[in-house]
């Protein structure tokens, strides 16, 4: 498999467009092992989930990259982003916890994490590795 162009989607941003970004992610990856996906996909679902919370954007981009080693995933919004600290905070939620769960999740699977704050954008890039995440 050789570089594959990027490819994006924008999105309303709504709860109920989640599912949208996910079929998006899974249709946009070409041999990758479907655990990967699964991962992916849980990515996305979180990433833009908050988008939609704490974003004050009326769309959402997804952005899906992948490389002969490498796929990754961008989530693109507008909007203020108070209490989202730096990604190497992020932790996953103790079990009994309401919310607070989505980042922490989102740095665990990745093997990358880019958190960038331009202006009132808010882009987040998850990475996996397709060597390190083979036969999983």
């Amino acid at each position: 498999m050789g570089e594959r162009a990027a490819t994006s989607i924008t999105l309303e941003a709504a709860a109920s467009q989640v599912a949208h970004a996910r079929r998006f992610v899974r249709r946009s990856v070409e041999d990758v092992d479907p655990a990967v996906v699964d991962d992916l996909q849980l990515i996305v679902s979180e990433l833009f989930t908050n988008a939609v919370e704490h974003g004050a954007s009326d769309t959402v981009e997804v952005v899906v990259a992948q490389r002969p080693d490498r796929v990754s995933v961008t989530v693109d919004s507008r909007g203020p982003t108070p209490g989202v600290g730096p990604a190497t905070d992020w932790q996953v939620a103790d079990a009994d916890a309401l919310n607070g769960r989505g980042l922490g999740i989102v740095r665990e699977l990745a093997d990358d994490l880019v958190v960038e704050r331009d202006g009132e954008e808010f882009i987040v890039t998850a990475t996996l590795s397709l060597r390190q995440h083979a036969g999983r």
